[in-house]
């Protein structure tokens, strides 16, 4: 009688658990990215991109050897009380394995799990509001695909609230935790404070301010000296500025985005815009950055992305000793400019074609001076027509010349034999779905 009473029990309580899930809709998406090809010289051996900008962005039309597999299982759910809920997983495979927590054995090759992350709306409290928490990037990260670079980029583990309504704008919050996979054990400098060193970062984003296309961001950031680095930076503050226009710069038809971005401290240099990669600079480390961005439409047959941006650093001397009172930063100057016409030739069928320059000039005794250039001319073959429609298959031809005061900021493999040029050739993938 006594099993039979609490089977009975167990039974209640099962269903009294199960009753809620009953009564919540759930779906499943799959979404991606995979890029994938192959990059060769006129000497028919492999070689990596081509590039000045070892942290920032890259012309990648006919000048990306990786491969990155991006897949995003989604699960959506919904109440009956209206309330939803969204859990999305992040895993990718790239041929280089970077900046990521779980990507710590450096052979480059393993699958991880960028993102893992639940998103909860439509709650009777604040029906308007998204919260969430987990392993996320931000919803609010800009990127140039032709530059092939997120110039705001912020990613990592934590939590906040999105949408909130302001009257005059939208305001999205949300506090990040991230360090590289290489760093994220470090201890600091002062052995009294437990734990260790995490660049934390609370980013605010205003959106559509007074009902225009601007959008204003103000990040805070805060760690711990790491022990091998003293003198570094603890703090950083970043803002940025950007304007999406109607159109391709209010004058056609198309995209465009203009983007002022400030940064100090931990929010300077190569982590301008981003989390988890300033504590290499000191704190007076300062940086300005411009950006334009755009694809117009030209005609019924043609297109063409736009690129352009300029960078100013100070007191710039990433991974110096900065503890050394005679260790001196230097003001570094990077820009780069590109055209990517696109032309619609049949349905199926397009050519592209790129034509791109960068330069660097380095203040310092060793530094580099000069510039590259760079022309690709891209044969594609798609199933619809545009400059966005995916799978691409692309072959290409690339041309890329650059000055000798450059040559150390290249690759390797280009410039063995003192050679100041390259043909490249090869073919590609790209689908996004």
């Amino acid at each position: 009688m006594k099993l039979n009473v609490i089977t009975k029990s167990l039974t209640a309580g099962l269903l009294i658990v199960a009753a809620p899930s009953m009564a919540i809709d759930t779906t499943a998406e799959l979404h991606g990215y995979i890029k994938s090809g192959l990059l060769l010289n006129s000497d028919g051996t492999r070689v990596n991109s081509i590039g000045l900008f070892t942290n920032l962005g890259k012309f990648r039309l006919g000048n990306e050897q990786n491969t990155k597999i991006e897949l995003l299982p989604t699960l959506k759910m919904t109440a009956d009380n209206g309330a939803w809920a969204k859990v999305r997983a992040n895993l990718t495979h790239e041929t280089n394995c970077t900046s990521d927590w779980n990507c710590v054995d450096g052979d480059g090759h393993d699958i991880q799990f960028r993102e893992g992350y639940v998103e909860l709306g439509g709650l009777d409290f604040a029906p308007e509001l998204v919260f969430w928490a987990g392993k996320r990037y931000s919803t609010s990260n800009t990127s140039s695909h032709q530059f092939d670079w997120e110039y705001i980029q912020y990613n990592g583990t934590g939590g906040g609230v999105d949408k909130i309504d302001l009257g005059f704008a939208q305001m999205d919050v949300g506090l990040y935790a991230f360090m590289p996979s290489d760093r994220n054990g470090e201890e600091p400098v002062d052995k009294s404070v437990q734990g260790y060193s995490e660049d934390l970062s609370l980013n605010m984003w205003l959106k559509k301010i007074g009902g225009t296309g601007l959008d204003l961001q103000l990040a805070g950031h805060r760690m711990e000296e790491h022990a091998w680095h003293k003198g570094a930076a603890d703090n950083g503050l970043g803002v940025a500025a950007i304007y999406n226009f109607d159109g391709f710069y209010n004058f056609a038809n198309g995209f465009s985005r203009t983007t002022l971005q400030y940064g100090k401290g931990l929010a300077a240099g190569d982590s301008l815009g981003k989390n988890g990669w300033g504590f290499a600079n000191s704190e007076d480390t300062k940086s300005g950055r411009i950006v334009f961005d755009g694809v117009v439409n030209l005609s019924s047959s043609w297109e063409m992305s736009t690129f352009a941006f300029y960078q100013k650093d100070t007191d710039f001397n990433a991974w110096a000793d900065w503890s050394n009172p005679t260790t001196k930063g230097y003001d570094r100057d990077l820009y780069a400019v590109g055209l990517r016409p696109f032309n619609q030739i049949t349905p199926n069928f397009a050519m592209q074609y790129e034509l791109s320059y960068q330069n660097i000039k380095e203040d310092k005794a060793d530094g580099a001076d000069g510039g590259m250039y760079q022309v690709t001319i891209a044969p594609t073959i798609m199933p619809d027509v545009g400059f966005w429609t995916r799978p691409q298959i692309r072959a290409f031809v690339t041309y890329a010349k650059w000055d000798d005061d450059v040559a150390s900021r290249l690759d390797a493999g280009y410039t063995r034999d003192n050679k100041t040029d390259t043909l490249n050739f090869g073919i590609q993938a790209e689908v996004w779905f």
